[in-house]
């Protein structure tokens, strides 16, 4: 089952848009060991509760990692959507 949803953002050194990827279906799982691994890297991480527009309860998951993850990038930015439910489930 891959519940949370991540949306993955770059700005390039240099050029004026921002490029962005599909979306991309992760494990619960594996979307907290990115969320940890940004945590331990120094990037920004910041985590909010909401809802989508169906009312189903949501974490975002909001990771800024500043220019020194890749050469010639000024910024990435992943957000990860986490239903609630998939966070309290065994």
């Amino acid at each position: 089952m891959r519940p949370v949803t991540l949306y993955s953002l770059m700005h390039r050194t240099g050029e004026t848009r921002t490029a962005q990827w599909r979306p991309e279906r992760l494990s619960t799982h594996t979307a907290r060991s990115c969320i940890r691994r940004g945590r331990r890297n120094a990037a920004t991480v910041n985590v909010y509760e909401t809802t989508d527009r169906q009312g189903t309860a949501l974490h975002v998951a909001y990771v800024h990692h500043g220019s020194d993850l890749y050469e010639g990038v000024d910024f990435v930015t992943d957000i990860y959507e986490i239903p609630t439910a998939a966070l309290t489930e065994l």
